[in-house]
């Protein structure tokens, strides 16, 4: 089935990226604001932003905004580092309805004082909650460790600290809200059955005319971070049992070079695999770890190999050079064909058993959004199952033998015992890894 993806701009500088559904009759539309938690003054406070729209307008209370906005098939807001989204599953002709509910929300929340108070004591409430949620904070303080933002410095998470969310006042989220909040800060990410016409009609009318524009919109990058910075070591240390290893391997990758990426996923499945892979290598013949993988991120300028695990602290270092010399004994040795033919025969058997899917318009879209690339992915299917064991091998030398390392850890550690840079460069060094001739 081939989707068709239009970018294009609608009034006042907004956005719109839309794909045709032709599988159902519903509606999946994101109403994005690119203002996350890298836009935060106080830490905190884009959240803070987010759970105030549900407070309350000038004609309706909290409680009736979550009946209308909750009305819906499936609703939902969210804030993460990059944006503020209204995200919703709906009915087709709800269309116009659904962004007209949140234009209100954005237009005509009253965010009084007494109502910030209120929001105050629940979020507070969720802090207190993600504290006792350690792989959460341990996922959220590893994607931080990514990037070299301001304001993430004295703070773990999007959430915020309690300390933090004292500070913030009814005028710190009008002030956000103005900023923030114009149409010329606005991107729409829709598959829907309506034509392209009608969808831009229904934007324009019902939350675009709205909204009002910012001529002096911050400019919002979020840079990767270069792993030779001094702050190579952002660690914390938590009271809980189990401690929380990230390794990235980052390596520069064309983003567009689909090919790289399909044999690549090919060689993490592999190395993934659950009777031969890196799991099964470090729990069962050494039990230094609770579970583990790797994981590929594809990144605007970078690809990055990035191992997961949870351990026991004594068994940080052991991990981190178990790990270095499991990539190099697969540098040397390459993979087995056992390994690949298994890898192939499990593919074929998952493209079996899918179907159409509303979550697969979705996730096209979504990498349709971030690299700007139209995906053949009938095409990318055959490459996966014409890979062979020199494209797998060559595949995997290329991407990591001259990789930065970087590392990521959270909870009950020693940071003294740690290896050095040096040492970990030294570890993750594959340059000089010849395979061996068969």
């Amino acid at each position: 089935m081939k989707n068709k993806y239009i970018a294009t701009k609608l009034n006042n500088g907004a956005k719109l990226y839309y794909v045709k559904n032709k599988i159902n009759k519903s509606t999946c539309v994101d109403v994005l604001f690119n203002c996350g938690s890298r836009c935060d003054t106080i830490p905190g406070l884009a959240h803070f932003v987010e759970h105030m729209f549900f407070t309350g307008t000038k004609n309706l209370t909290k409680e009736e905004i979550s009946k209308k906005y909750s009305k819906f098939i499936s609703t939902n807001a969210y804030t993460n580092i990059r944006e503020i989204c209204f995200t919703g599953t709906i009915f087709s002709s709800e269309l116009e309805e659904y962004l007209s509910t949140i234009a209100t929300l954005i237009t005509e929340s009253t965010f009084t004082q007494t109502a910030v108070e209120k929001e105050r004591k629940i979020i507070n409430q969720e802090i207190a909650e993600y504290s006792d949620k350690y792989e959460e904070i341990a996922h959220a303080f590893n994607l931080y460790n990514l990037y070299q933002v301001e304001s993430f410095k004295e703070t773990s998470r999007t959430v915020g600290n309690i300390k933090s969310i004292a500070k913030i006042t009814n005028k710190d989220i009008k002030k956000f809200v103005k900023t923030y909040f114009v149409s010329n800060n606005l991107e729409i990410y829709i598959t829907s059955p309506l034509s392209l016409n009608k969808v831009k009609n229904a934007i324009n009318k019902n939350l675009v005319s709205k909204l009002p524009q910012n001529a002096n919109l911050p400019k919002l990058e979020v840079q990767f971070f270069d792993v030779a910075d001094n702050n190579f070591y952002k660690t914390k240390k938590a009271n809980i049992e189990k401690t929380y290893i990230r390794l990235n391997l980052t390596f520069k990758q064309d983003i567009n070079d689909y090919v790289f990426e399909q044999k690549f996923l090919t060689v993490l499945n592999m190395i993934n695999d659950a009777s031969l892979g890196i799991d099964r290598y470090l729990r069962l013949k050494k039990s230094l770890v609770y579970y583990s993988y790797f994981n590929y991120w594809r990144l605007k300028q970078n690809g990055i190999l990035s191992f997961y695990c949870n351990c026991q602290k004594q068994n940080v270092n052991e991990i981190i050079r178990t790990v270095a010399s499991f990539i190099k004994t697969k540098l040397k040795d390459g993979f087995a064909l056992e390994e690949l033919k298994n890898n192939k025969r499990l593919y074929r058997h998952r493209e079996m058993c899918k179907s159409p899917s509303m979550n697969g318009l979705i996730g096209k879209l979504y990498d349709y959004r971030w690299y700007n690339k139209i995906r053949d992915n009938k095409k990318l299917r055959k490459i996966r199952l014409n890979c062979t064991l020199d494209d797998c091998n060559s595949t995997f030398k290329n991407a990591i033998t001259d990789a930065k390392i970087s590392l990521s850890l959270f909870g009950d550690f020693d940071k003294e015992t740690l290896p050095t840079k040096k040492e970990l460069n030294e570890l993750f060094n594959f340059s000089n890894i010849q395979p061996t001739k068969n």
